[in-house]
C-alpha cells in the first residue's frame, strides 16, 4: 500500500549478507541507474547520442555506481565527464569509465577555487547530472568541495545561467538520495543539490518523503536489484490516491446515519465561533452520519444558520456518540470543562489547539494517550506540548531525548532545552512526530509542508498540497474531516469491526488524502468555506 519506505539501518541489514555473498550489487544498481539516465534523455531530448553527463562523484560506493553507470551511457553515444571530489573514489569504476572513453575531472587540487568553479562550468552545461556525492551513509552537511561545488551550482542555475544562454537547466539525478539530505530523518543541514528523479535500489528510504523539503527530491523510482523480497516491514508509508478505499470508511449496504458514525463536537465558542463553523461543516461534507453539537446560545444560532443538518447536544455526556472533534476555536472556561469531559469519556477523537496541551499535561502525570485520540499540532503547538511534558514529568527530559533517538536523531544534537523549538520541529517533523507519539501517545498528526501521521507502530507521510491550503481555518476543516473518519471507524470498531492500534493513522492518513485533492482541484486560493464547499467531490474523486 503506497510507496514503502526504510530507514538506513533496514538497508543495510538487508544489503550486507548480500555484499558477503558475493551478489552483484552494484553492477545491477549501475546497470539500472544508466539505463533510466539514458531512457530520461531520449525522452527529453529525441535522443541520448551525443548529449552532455556530468557525473558528480564522491569516494564511496554511491560514487561507484555513478561511476560505471556513466561507462554504461558512453555505450549509448553519452559524452560522460566525471567529476572528482576527493582524492579517492571507487577505482574500478573509473577505469571502466576511462575505457569506455568518459573523462575525469579532478576537482580537488593547489588550485582549489579555479577547480571549483571549473566544475560548476561543466556541471551547468550539461544535459543530466547524476549526483553520486554522498549516498545513505552520509550524516550531516556537505562538506568541502563537495559544498562548495553545489553551492556554485545551485546559485548559477537560479540567477539563471541557463536560460540566459537560451538553454534548458540541466536534468538532475540523484543516486540513492541527494547529497546533504538525511536519508532516514529527512532533514537538510546544509546545501542540496535539488534532485528531478531521485533513484533507489534496494528500497527508497523514509528520508525522501518525510523531508519537508519535498522539492529537494523530485519524482522517486525504485528499481529493483534484486532483494526486495528480504525488505521488514517499512519505516514510512506515503499513500497513493489509489489506496484511499481501502482506508477510509466508505458507506457500506445496510448503513444508516449511526452506523455512519455520530461525531460529537467541542469546537467554537461565542470568541470564535468561526473554527466551531468551520470544523462542524466539513465533517458534515465528508459523509459523517449526524454531528452533534455543543456550545452557548450565541454559538448554536449561528451553526443553525450554517449547518442546518448539525443537532444541538446539551452538553459532553447527553447524548450517544461514537467520537468526538475537540479543541478548534472552543475557548473560555465552559469549554475547557467541555474538552475535559470528552477526553474522560475515553472515546476516540480527534484533538486540536486547546485541547492539546491538556493531554500534554496528561501525559507528563503518566496517562498518555490511546492510539484512538488523534492530536493534530502544528510544529508550534507540538513545541509547547513537548515543553510541557519536559517540564512536568520527572524524567520528561530524559524520555524525550530517547524517543528522539530511537526516532533517528543523533544524540549530540539534541536540543539542549531539553526539547524543541518551533523550528527544529519544522525542519525535521518525522523524528519529532514519532518522538512525540512515544511520550505523548495516541496518534500524532503534524501538520506541515510535509505532514506526519505517527501512529504506534506505523507512520505516514504526506506533501503535495497546494500552498494556497496555507491559511487560518484549514486546519479545523481538517478536523472535521479527521472527526467524520473516525466518527464512522468507532461505529464499526463499535459494532466489532476488525481494528487495530494503527488504524486510527490509516484513517488519518486518508483525510489527509481528501484534503490534498480538495487543495488541488483548482489553481489559485482555497478559503476554508471554498475547500469544505469541494470535500464532496475529493471524495467522489478518491474513491473513482
Amino acid at each position: 500500500m503506497g510507496l514503502r519506505t526504510y530507514s538506513v539501518r533496514q538497508i543495510r541489514d538487508v544489503e550486507a549478507p548480500a555484499l558477503e555473498a558475493g551478489e552483484p550489487l552494484m553492477e545491477r544498481a549501475s546497470q539500472g541507474l544508466g539505463e533510466a539516465t539514458v531512457r530520461m534523455l531520449s525522452n527529453r531530448t529525441k535522443t541520448a547520442f551525443g548529449k552532455e553527463a556530468v557525473l558528480l562523484v564522491g569516494k564511496g560506493n554511491n560514487g561507484g555506481d555513478a561511476l560505471f553507470a556513466g561507462a554504461y551511457m558512453r555505450s549509448k553515444g553519452v559524452q560522460v565527464t566525471a567529476v572528482l571530489v576527493n582524492e579517492q573514489c571507487h577505482e574500478q569504476g573509473r577505469e571502466a569509465l576511462e575505457k569506455a572513453g568518459g573523462k575525469v575531472f579532478h576537482a580537488v587540487g593547489t588550485d582549489g577555487e579555479a577547480l571549483v568553479n571549473s566544475a560548476v562550468d561543466l556541471s551547468v552545461q550539461a544535459d543530466v547530472i547524476i549526483d553520486g556525492l554522498v549516498g545513505t551513509g552520509g550524516r550531516g552537511a556537505l562538506r568541502g568541495v563537495a559544498r562548495q561545488i553545489v553551492e556554485g551550482l545551485r546559485a548559477r542555475l537560479e540567477e539563471g545561467d541557463c536560460a540566459k544562454n537560451g538553454r534548458q537547466n540541466p536534468y538532475v539525478i540523484a543516486c540513492d538520495v541527494p547529497s546533504g539530505l538525511d536519508a532516514t530523518t529527512g532533514e537538510a543541514l546544509g546545501p542540496v543539490l535539488p534532485a528531478d528523479l531521485t533513484v533507489t535500489f534496494i528500497g527508497a528510504t523514509s528520508g525522501l518523503v518525510a523531508t519537508p523539503h519535498r522539492s529537494l527530491v523530485g519524482r522517486v523510482v525504485d528499481l529493483p536489484i534484486g532483494l526486495a523480497d528480504q525488505l521488514p516491514e517499512p519505516t514510512v508509508h506515503a499513500l497513493y490516491v489509489r489506496d484511499f478505499s481501502d482506508i477510509w470508511p466508505l458507506p457500506r449496504e445496510g448503513d444508516h446515519k449511526y452506523t455512519r458514525g455520530v461525531l460529537g463536537t467541542v469546537v467554537g465558542s461565542d470568541e470564535y465561533p468561526g473554527a466551531g463553523l468551520m470544523c462542524i461543516r466539513a465533517a458534515l461534507n465528508s459523509g459523517v452520519g449526524m454531528v452533534r453539537y455543543t456550545g452557548g446560545d450565541s454559538f448554536a444560532g449561528l451553526v443553525g444558520i450554517s449547518c442546518p443538518e448539525a443537532v444541538r447536544t446539551s452538553g459532553v455526556g447527553a447524548h450517544r456518540v461514537q467520537a468526538w472533534a475537540i479543541g478548534s476555536g472552543a475557548t473560555g472556561r465552559d469549554r475547557e470543562v467541555d474538552i475535559r469531559e470528552a477526553i474522560d469519556s475515553g472515546l476516540p477523537l480527534v484533538a486540536d489547539a486547546a485541547a492539546l496541551d491538556m493531554l500534554a499535561r496528561d501525559a507528563a502525570d503518566g496517562r498518555p494517550a490511546k492510539p484512538h485520540v488523534i492530536m493534530t499540532p502544528h510544529a508550534g503547538e507540538l513545541a509547547q506540548s513537548l515543553e510541557w511534558f519536559v517540564r512536568l514529568h520527572l524524567q520528561g527530559d530524559r524520555k524525550l531525548r530517547d524517543a528522539a533517538c530511537d526516532a533517528g536523531m543523533d544524540d549530540e544534537r539534541f536540543p539542549e532545552d531539553g526539547f524543541p523549538s518551533r523550528s527544529e520541529i519544522e525542519e525535521c517533523p518525522l523524528v519529532w512526530a514519532r518522538a512525540a507519539q512515544k511520550v505523548l501517545g495516541g496518534t500524532i498528526l503534524l501538520k506541515g509542508s510535509t505532514t506526519i501521521v505517527a501512529g504506534p507502530t506505523k507512520t505516514w507521510a504526506h506533501s503535495g498540497n497546494s500552498g494556497w491550503l496555507a491559511t487560518a481555518g484549514s486546519g479545523d476543516t481538517l478536523t472535521g474531516i479527521l472527526g467524520a473518519g473516525i466518527a464512522a471507524w468507532g461505529a464499526r470498531a463499535e459494532a466489532g469491526g476488525a481494528s487495530d492500534d494503527d488504524s486510527w493513522g490509516r484513517v488519518a492518513a486518508g483525510a489527509l488524502l481528501i484534503q490534498r485533492r480538495m487543495s488541488c482541484v483548482q489553481p489559485g486560493p482555497v478559503p476554508p468555506s471554498i475547500a469544505a464547499a469541494r470535500i464532496p467531490d475529493a471524495i467522489a474523486h478518491l474513491m473513482d
